[in-house]
């Protein structure tokens, strides 16, 4: 079992279940440098595999192929991708990975937007910095900004679901059997997989041991993704996880636990916000530079920026904060009731 296992976790089998194998892959990211993929077994020699992993120029599938091969399965095992979630880091080997092995991809239909935006992040970054410019981002910071959408180097190719999942759905591998639960938030085409026999629940993204997964918010108004992600993280607390096989990290246990603890944080972030909309009326940029403070890199500005604004929209679309507007920026204020 994978607990028993020692030193680093490249190149060392880990099975933390029966018919269950943990492939570490590494991440080219600061601070987040590997990501997790699980390899189910079919019981006649095939797997499915939940995520891939990154693409990076020059490495292809290699990252891929060796953590297989430390669990004892190859490329040409893998009869069916699934993918939680299409974010880089957990889709970005799917096209050649299809390519290689002709695997069937399930994907929740949701992800076409997610497509979309690697077809053409040019037209995305438009979109969003139109919509960041109205939450009081200067012009100065918008060109940066924009740079941080184009995530093209780090997929292989674009490539659609042969299966589209709209949750619910069962998947059989072996003796066990695999409920898909939509989970958006975190991405609005996140799935788990949920074996209640056995209370194993492979949680992508939703679920993670040591860090809380990041909500963003695009700037559209009315678009709640903060509210999506405290439904789902209330339905994985009901099914009470006795083993959680996350995206990034090593398993761990009390799934329950976990999600009431991330719950509790964006709870204290929209208590920290209220306070400073409580004092005088702001823009989302004026509220990520007081709540996340002034000295952030450029991409964690931009996921302050993204945090701000959906917990902002989570408390104007339930009459908690108002919101003006002048001049074409948006102000908001805690609510006077």
């Amino acid at each position: 079992m994978e607990r028993l296992a020692i030193g680093s976790e490249t190149g060392r089998r880990l099975q933390p279940a029966p018919g269950i194998d943990r492939l570490v892959m590494p991440l080219p990211f600061q601070g987040l440098d590997r990501v997790n993929a699980y390899a189910l077994s079919d019981g006649d020699g095939g797997i499915s595999l939940v995520d891939c992993g990154i693409f990076q120029e020059g490495r292809g599938a290699g990252p891929l192929k060796e953590a297989l091969t430390a669990s004892g399965a190859a490329l040409k095992d893998v009869r069916r991708l699934v993918i939680t979630h299409p974010h880089p880091d957990h889709y970005g080997l799917a096209s050649l990975l299809v390519e290689k092995t002709g695997c069937e991809l399930w994907m929740h239909s949701d992800a076409r937007a997610d497509l979309d935006v690697y077809r053409d992040p040019g037209a995305a970054a438009d979109t969003l910095s139109a919509a960041l410019a109205h939450h009081g981002v200067p012009a100065s910071e918008l060109t940066e900004l924009r740079a941080y959408e184009d995530w093209r180097p780090f997929i292989s190719g674009v490539v659609e679901a042969s299966h589209w999942l709209e949750g619910e759905e069962l998947l059989t591998d072996g003796a066990r059997s695999w409920q898909v639960i939509h989970t958006p938030g975190h991405d609005r085409a996140h799935v788990c997989l949920w074996s209640q026999s056995d209370g194993l629940l492979i949680s992508g993204d939703t679920l993670l041991s040591s860090i809380t997964p990041h909500v963003d918010h695009r700037g559209e108004l009315g678009a709640d993704p903060l509210g999506d992600f405290l439904a789902s993280l209330g339905r994985l607390e009901e099914l009470d996880p006795s083993l959680v096989l996350p995206g990034h990290g090593r398993p761990f246990d009390a799934g329950a636990e976990r999600a009431r603890a991330i719950a509790a944080h964006h709870q204290r972030r929209l208590g920290s916000i209220l306070q400073v909309i409580r004092r005088r009326a702001c823009t989302a940029a004026e509220v990520a530079q007081e709540v996340f403070g002034p000295e952030l890199l450029h991409y964690q500005h931009r996921l302050a920026l993204g945090e701000t604004i959906a917990h902002l929209e989570y408390l104007r679309l339930r009459s908690e904060a108002e919101m003006s507007e002048k001049d074409g920026i948006y102000m908001y204020a805690k609510a006077k009731r």
